[in-house]
């Protein structure tokens, strides 16, 4: 009997340790929002964190290749607020619709977490037979529209205007050879968080006479169902809680500042992606304190 005792005292325990190790992960609070602790959970399977100077906390998703946000593993769909990047990856829900991105030579493509969705924070352009787009940087002022600022050469992607709306864009998608002659595509709508400018990019109408096809527009609607996008008939299943400010458990740190972003003319890359990572891999590791998570409301652990 004792022994029966014994081993469902243990059970008990060790299912108690399960729950609490596990259930802080992707914290949703009932009325649907989140914090970025949200992002540093959900996103660290995916990459790494790293104390960026200057930027806090950043993200570097581990892609081999030529990883590009808003070119690699997904498509454009357009909705009734705009052209909306559909990312095919089941983390897309979050680096491409909140925050910014910018590029380190050092380190590759980092993402900085933000408060406000939007279908896709670029700016948008044309040049000749193409159609352009570039992650929107840090420092960028959305505050009103910013349809003047220029971003550096390499952020850009183009397409050809006939293949805007395929649904493989990893086989048409290139760099302009020059930026300087792209022409920028004043169309800004607001966000429904804090109102800030966003592009909605190329007319619809334009782009149904480069393609040959009729382009009827998506109804986005909300979910509570974490990933891709969804799309059920004229519907856009996704995402997009409101976020409210923690930090990731785990993240990598500069021990001296040897950043290298590239955000000016005259910043060039250099580094292959190969050794981007490793650079990332060699960062030293941080655990932040445990009175770094955010507690439930009951002010227990917060559970799934």
């Amino acid at each position: 009997m004792r022994r029966i005792v014994l081993a469902l005292c243990l059970c008990m325990f060790l299912l108690n340790s399960c729950t609490t190790t596990t259930a802080v992960q992707g914290y949703t609070a009932p009325d649907g929002s989140i914090t970025y602790q949200t992002f540093y959970d959900d996103l660290s399977p995916y990459g790494s964190w790293i104390d960026y100077p200057g930027y806090g906390h950043v993200w570097s998703p581990a892609m081999d290749g030529d990883f590009r946000p808003y070119a690699t593993n997904g498509h454009w769909v357009y909705s009734n607020e705009g052209w909306m990047w559909a990312s095919d990856f089941s983390w897309g829900w979050a680096p491409f619709h909140y925050g910014r991105w910018f590029y380190d030579d050092g380190y590759g493509w980092l993402w900085i977490p933000g408060y406000d969705w939007s279908p896709a924070w670029v700016t948008w352009g044309a040049v000749d037979n193409y159609y352009c787009w570039a992650p929107l940087g840090p420092g960028v002022g959305v505050g009103a529209a910013y349809g003047s600022w220029r971003p550096h050469d390499y952020y850009w992607n183009q397409v050809p205007k006939d293949h805007m709306y395929d649904n493989n864009l990893s086989r048409v998608v290139t760099r302009p050879n020059s930026a300087d002659r792209i022409s920028v595509i004043n169309n800004f709508a607001t966000t429904h968080g804090h109102n800030l400018y966003y592009s909605q990019g190329p007319d619809v109408t334009d782009v149904q006479r480069y393609t040959n096809r009729t382009i009827a527009p998506m109804a986005i609607q909300n979910t509570r169902v974490r990933g891709t996008a969804v799309q059920t008939g004229n519907n856009l299943q996704v995402y997009r809680p409101q976020v409210q400010h923690p930090q990731p458990r785990q993240y990598r740190s500069f021990e001296s500042n040897n950043t290298r972003p590239v955000l000016q003319m005259q910043d060039r890359p250099m580094i292959q992606r190969s050794e981007q990572i490793r650079n990332v891999n060699s960062l030293p590791m941080r655990t932040a304190p445990s009175m770094s998570f955010p507690s439930s409301p009951s002010g227990g652990r917060i559970r799934r």
